[in-house]
């Protein structure tokens, strides 16, 4: 089977609008940077011309204090002030406004006044009219770098790059006008011939900078936008449910641990999609603390459905009894009653798990504490008739609201583990009410206390046979030792093959378990134990193959998002 990923680069403080606070710090330090360049560059250049003289034995001390290499410093003492202004405290985005457009006009000019001293032609007066041609065409390149360099480097819309490279020509323009005009010995209608001639010249570096900084704006707003949406990379495989599979993943921006589980598209058709978007919107509904946290849902433009949870990096049961063997009492009744809390909330709105099993049970360390349980995996989830709004009575195949024939038409199917099928799950699934969650959790518990099954069998057939007809080995027999009796006949009685002989609600278990005179199971006691099998057993968990690489970016359907909150509201 193919794997799939959502993956999306880090997108950093280029992602944030530059009205906020982040904003004008990215903005700031790009004016920086822009700054930086164009000093180095300049200045670079200034060097390199007197080491190549010096080399060439040309070099003349009086060069520098001709007007047109003070000029060519003044430009890069201009950058160089523009980047200690912005290296400094954080500025206003006003403030940084006018250093960045004042600092490029600045710059320009004094390219402008470069241009215009360059002692070119005295000594040849033939040759003044080249010589003046080349000043021009000197001011007209050290330009057009400026104004492409500041397009890619300062985050700016089009208008705003547009009228301040304008701006910054008008000196370059000007210099390009005396040139012609002192240099050639023409008529005055060929002098500003070759002036408007030239100046054409400056339409490349406008239209350049305007056309990049619409291309990089235009990306850097679609960038922020999606950053808002949710984008989301994954990392490594850690499971699979009845309908996708879990990767852990890194959100792009909130850096909080998240796990994405995903529908790919060769589980894909109708029923499966309404199916998946369905387990999102239920399970949302549910703020308990041992319930997984659902963080946000969509799909990818190839068809990729996920939907992102709270990553809980700790172990499952089955891999806790796998690893350990039979738990304490004391642990188990702390286990159970953790779940029914969150199976009592789950039930007070209607919603039935149906897919209890100790693999959907996940033990972490959360704040603090150790041995927190967490209940995932509501892909099986039901919603009792008659509660919402006529949701479909099935598998959860339907959408929130839609109670046709479609949403229903498997709803006579056997759905669930085997291992942990209530009767009624079996005989008549239409009939499934909250009490075959404790029926599935009372044989959770049973496993947890004895380390085995409540039934096993060779055949699905079977087992679905034992739990119809044959009652369960008691735990100590089971076992061949002592365990407390009243947890013993309170985990029977969820065993129970009628739903009325079984704890009514899943508070009234939880009332129970606590009140089964077992040594307590505390901090002192999973705080050893995690420090001595922790490490170990989530390094198994985390030992899946690693995700091979497929780019996608996550897109959300906002007007699907719209519709499906407010059907979840109308619940």
């Amino acid at each position: 089977m193919p794997e799939y990923s959502v993956r999306v680069r880090a997108l950093g403080s280029a992602s944030v609008p530059l009205d906020s606070a982040e904003g004008r710090d990215f903005l700031q330090r790009r004016i920086a940077l822009f700054a930086r360049v164009i000093f180095f560059l300049d200045f670079g250049f200034f060097v390199l011309i007197r080491v190549l003289e010096l080399v060439a034995g040309v070099l003349r001390p009086a060069v520098f204090l001709a007007p047109s290499e003070l000029a060519h410093l003044a430009s890069a003492a201009v950058a160089a002030l523009m980047w200690r202004a912005c290296a400094g405290r954080p500025r206003s985005a006003a403030s940084l406004g006018r250093i960045e457009a004042g600092g490029l006009v600045l710059v320009a000019a004094f390219f402008a006044l470069m241009g215009a001293t360059m002692p070119l032609g005295e000594s040849v007066p033939e040759m003044a009219a080249v010589h003046g041609g080349f000043g021009s065409f000197i001011m007209i390149i050290a330009f057009t770098n400026v104004a492409i360099a500041r397009a890619v480097l300062v985050p700016s819309t089009p208008r705003r790059t547009l009228w301040v490279v304008l701006a910054a020509t008008a000196p370059v323009v000007g210099a390009i006008a005396f040139i012609q005009i002192h240099w050639l010995q023409d008529a005055l209608l060929y002098r500003l011939l070759h002036t408007v001639q030239f100046a054409a010249y400056l339409t490349l570096p406008v239209v350049v900078a305007t056309v990049t900084s619409r291309v990089i704006y235009g990306l850097r707003e679609q960038v922020r936008e999606a950053a808002q949406l949710g984008q989301y990379t994954l990392e490594e495989k850690i499971g699979e449910g009845a309908m996708g599979a879990v990767y852990r993943a890194r959100h792009a921006m909130l850096r909080r641990p998240t796990a994405i589980k995903l529908l790919p598209p060769d589980r894909a058709g109708e029923r499966n999609i309404a199916r998946f978007e369905r387990e999102v919107q239920l399970t949302s509904k549910l703020t308990h603390p041992n319930t997984v946290a659902i963080y946000d849902y969509g799909r990818t433009p190839d068809g990729v459905f996920y939907y992102a949870m709270e990553l809980l990096d700790g172990v499952d049961l089955e891999q806790l009894v796998g690893a350990a063997g039979p738990q304490p009492p004391g642990r188990v009744v702390h286990i159970l009653a953790q779940v029914c809390g969150a199976l009592s909330e789950a039930h007070a709105v209607g919603l039935i798990h149906r897919d209890i099993k100790p693999a959907n049970i996940l033990l972490c360390e959360r704040g603090g504490a150790s041995d927190v349980a967490k209940v995932v995996d509501f892909g099986l989830v039901k919603e009792r008739e008659g509660a919402g709004d006529g949701a479909g009575d099935g598998d959860g195949a339907g959408a929130v609201g839609d109670g046709d024939a479609r949403a229903s038409q498997s709803a006579a199917a056997i759905t669930g583990t085997p291992l942990y099928l209530s009767p009624e799950a079996i005989r008549e699934p239409r009939a499934v009410d909250a009490r075959s969650d404790l029926y599935a959790l009372g044989a959770v518990g049973y496993f947890l206390l004895t380390g085995r099954p409540v039934f096993q069998a060779e055949s699905v057939v079977e087992l679905c046979g034992m739990h119809l007809y044959r009652e369960p080995v008691p735990p100590a027999e089971r076992v061949g030792r002592r365990l407390p009796d009243e947890l013993c006949q309170l985990l029977l009685r969820c065993l129970a093959k009628r739903p009325d002989e079984r704890p009514a609600s899943a508070a009234d278990l939880r009332a129970a378990l606590l009140a089964c005179p077992v040594a307590p199971w505390t901090d002192a006691d999973s705080a050893p134990w995690w420090l001595e099998h922790g490490a170990a057993l989530r390094a198994a968990r985390a030992g899946a193959a690693p995700v091979e690489p497929y780019a996608a970016t996550v897109a959300i359907d906002l007007r699907l998002r719209q519709a499906q909150a407010t059907a979840i509201a109308d619940l």
